[in-house]
């Protein structure tokens, strides 16, 4: 009796709940074509207090709408991106529930509009002609973490336990930011990455289809790192600390400000790095003449550094824009490496080894840029120059001790080395793009390229007593100057949900290269010209739906890194060293997206192709003479894979969001010099 009581007046302090609720429905649709618009942001506020806004929300994926008001006159807001603003008057009554205000037609807007403020959840992931775009001012954990956790949410891009980041399983791209290439953070990228705060990162570009726009370089595609420079006047910043269980440990701060017409940004932090004790084993079986060799060792590593980047822009009027930046980082990691090796058969030796080694690395970038508006919006020319000056130093020394039998050295011996390698690049650009109409849009440029590559060595050794002697036998030293002239056209072309880009860029490059080692003083000069073709198509299967296909080309020039003849020696067992007569490689992309969002789930899903005639690939051979591995580069890669990437993005609420992003792929790799060295499988990420 008692529960029956109880449950009667559950229900009359329900009825008496809902009594003055009433549903409030419609569909938002637009003018011309009667299509529903999705996710529309919709504002409610009462009659008599117009200013003062009581809900908001958004339409769905049909563009329908549906809330609970009390009685009384409204007044609905309704905005669109490329819609007028659009204003309904309605009056809720007791007596008519459900309250069906219709269909709301809405039309194009007469004006374009510069920014919109969507205070509805915004889809992390949008789908472009020629690119996906991740948005990082729309992630609520950006506020909390660094650009580099940000990329693990991207589609297309992963990065595994160890801080390698992947384009499409690709190590093979490049880094740009605010569309300009940065050395700097393509050869550090996941410890530059580290330092830049993500609140500070406006978009995550993923550029699978680079266009003619884009160097051709960089065979995975590239990641265009945008960074926000959304601040009215005043001021805003952040400062942030982090640490792990190894020991590491850092901390950063932002600050962007803007009053009248000149803006500046900057963001400065400093990392300590920790790397604990980690053991290894090789083992290797030798047949002519029968020998096994086993090294067993273990390794530790430590080191920081700091990183700084500034922009200030100075906008005297809408038509004229001027941009400065100053980036610099730099650091250094010590580690310590200690090994046990016993070889046993054809050479029979054993020893102890220990290797302390310091590599330092960092860059600084300097550029300059001035953008000039035209009357039409969109029309644009930009002149731009960069500087860039990337070190690549690094220095070890090794002791052998409890030397026994054959072995290179004898007992108690010791090498020193020490590599001062970097290089310097210049870059000139000219871009200019012109939006004819609403379907039709063209972009040329022009650009020069100036590298400047060397590397030094001073080599020497300990016999145990006496002085430290110079070794001009281990000498391989390097000048690589590069001089590459490129120019681009392109062209895209819209209409209705279809969409066409196309483009051809030149790229001429002549390079001088001096080698130098105890033995041979040379010069080798080259010079190759490439076309490189781009071609894109996209369908709009719906609102919220996008099919997308291209095809594109791209090289791969080696940089000091493969070039450098630096014979790398701690292991005199394992030695590896670069090959200064390497040429660039090409390889073909094809590769096909689908991608469709709705305000709670993302899903983009890709599949490719790609081969490569002519790969730059690292190979080892084992020198029976001296009785050693040695490790190189060479142009002897005939590689093809098939892959595809799955991205999915659930926000169930808006403080919860889970997502998935990983991929499949398979690849065939042949050498073209011999037909039994050839390897295939699969990989996952």
């Amino acid at each position: 009796m008692k529960q029956t009581i109880i449950l009667i007046l559950l229900h009359l302090l329900a009825a008496f709940s809902f009594a003055d609720s009433v549903t409030v429905k419609g569909k938002l649709v637009a003018e011309a074509d009667n299509e529903a618009l999705p996710y529309a942001t919709i504002s409610v506020a009462r009659e008599d207090m117009p200013t003062n806004v009581i809900r908001k929300m958004a339409t769905n994926e049909t563009g329908s709408f549906t809330t609970t008001l009390s009685p009384g006159s409204y007044i609905f807001t309704f905005h669109f991106v490329g819609m007028a603003e659009t204003v309904r008057k309605t009056e809720v009554a007791a007596s008519q529930n459900p309250h069906d205000m219709g269909v709301i037609a809405m039309s194009e807007s007469s004006r374009l509009l510069d920014e919109l403020s969507v205070t509805a959840q915004a889809p992390l992931v949008k789908i472009d002609i020629d690119k996906l775009t991740y948005s990082a001012k729309d992630d609520p954990e950006a506020s909390t973490s660094n650009v580099l956790d940000l990329l693990r949410k991207v589609p297309l891009v992963t990065i595994d336990g160890e801080e390698n980041i992947q384009l499409k399983g690709s190590s093979n791209f490049k880094i740009y930011l605010n569309g300009k290439p940065s050395n700097m953070i393509s050869s550090n990228p996941a410890q530059v990455l580290k330092s830049m705060p993500a609140n500070s990162i406006k978009d995550v570009e993923v550029i699978t289809d680079p266009g003619a726009k884009y160097d051709a370089e960089g065979v995975g595609g590239i990641i265009n790192i945008i960074t926000d420079k959304r601040v009215d006047d005043g001021y805003t910043g952040s400062v942030g600390a982090n640490g792990d269980t190894f020991g590491g440990y850092g901390g950063s701060a932002y600050l962007a400000t803007k009053y009248g017409k000149v803006g500046f940004t900057g963001n400065a932090s400093y990392f300590q790095h920790a790397q604990p004790v980690s053991e290894s084993e090789f083992a290797r079986e030798e047949f002519n003449p029968q020998n096994n060799l086993t090294q067993k060792g273990s390794s530790e590593s430590d080191g920081g550094g700091l990183f700084f980047t500034t922009a200030l822009s100075y906008e005297p009027d809408t038509a004229n824009l001027f941009n400065l930046s100053l980036s610099h980082f730099g650091g250094k990691f010590n580690s310590l490496s200690l090994q046990e090796a016993v070889s046993k058969g054809g050479r029979n030796y054993s020893y102890h080894s220990r290797s302390n080694s310091i590599t330092h690395f960092g860059g600084l970038s300097l550029a300059a840029d001035y953008q000039r508006n035209f009357k039409r919006k969109g029309e644009m020319l930009t002149l731009s120059y960069r500087f860039e000056h990337d070190p690549n130093d690094s220095e070890y020394e090794s002791a052998y001790n409890d030397v026994k039998g054959d072995f290179y050295y004898p007992n108690g011996y010791k090498q020193r080395s020490e590599n001062n390698a970097g290089g310097d690049e210049h870059t000139g650009q000219l871009d200019y793009v012109n939006p004819l109409n609403g379907r039709h849009n063209i972009e040329a440029g022009l650009k020069y390229i100036f590298r400047d590559n060397s590397s030094r060595g001073e080599h020497s050794y300990y016999l145990g007593s006496g002085d430290w002697l110079p070794d001009p036998d281990r000498l391989n030293d390097l000048d690589h100057l590069q001089r590459i002239t490129s120019g681009y056209a392109g062209y895209t072309y819209r209409q209705g949900k279809m969409g066409l880009k196309v483009g051809l860029r030149g790229e001429n490059t002549n390079q001088e290269i001096h080698y130098m080692n105890n033995d041979l003083d040379t010069i080798v000069q080259t010079s190759f010209f490439d076309l490189v073709p781009s071609l894109t198509l996209s369908y709009q299967l719906g609102m919220t739906q996008t099919l997308r296909g291209g095809y594109n080309m791209r090289i791969s020039r080696p940089g000091i890194w493969y070039l450098n003849p630096y014979i790398d020696d701690m292991d005199p067992s394992n030695i590896s060293y670069g090959n200064p007569q390497l040429d660039g490689e090409q390889q073909h992309n094809f590769n096909l997206n689908y991608g469709t969002f709705s305000q709670k789930i993302n899903f983009n899903a890709t599949v490719s192709y790609a081969f490569t005639r002519n790969a730059v690939t690292r190979y080892s051979f084992l020198n029976t003479e001296m009785g050693r591995t040695e490790s190189t580069y060479a142009n002897i890669g005939r590689n093809q894979m098939v892959g595809t990437n799955l991205y999915v993005s659930w926000t169930p609420t808006p403080k919860i969001r889970t997502y998935l992003n990983g991929g499949i792929s398979y690849t065939d790799i042949q050498s073209t010099e011999n037909e039994q060295l050839r390897n295939s499988g699969l990989s996952g990420r």
